[in-house]
């Protein structure tokens, strides 16, 4: 029996799973289109994302190489990028 994942392991396995699920639908698998950009924000990225004035601009500013999708790595970015804001927001609240 394989050992059972932490709970840090756990929320790493689902950034990934949430993503896979997205991206790939429409364009290439392994990216986000701007509509899986869009669909994913609103479905999983609610809250954080409520003040971001424009997905569309959003995405641009992710995506690094500007083929128009975003792979993992500019994703993880994005993840980055919120986790961040979350620190910054606890650590003013001590």
């Amino acid at each position: 029996m394989a050992a059972e994942l932490t709970e840090l392991e756990l929320a790493i396995e689902k950034l990934v799973t949430v993503f896979l699920s997205h991206a790939g639908q429409e364009g290439r698998k392994g990216a986000l289109t701007p509509s899986e950009f869009r669909a994913l924000v609103r479905l999983q990225l609610p809250n954080l994302m409520k003040d971001v004035p424009s997905l569309e601009e959003k995405m641009q500013e992710l995506d690094v190489n500007k083929d128009g999708e975003l792979k993992f790595s500019e994703y993880w970015r994005l993840m980055g990028e919120l986790a961040k804001a979350i620190r910054r927001e606890k650590a003013e609240k001590k």
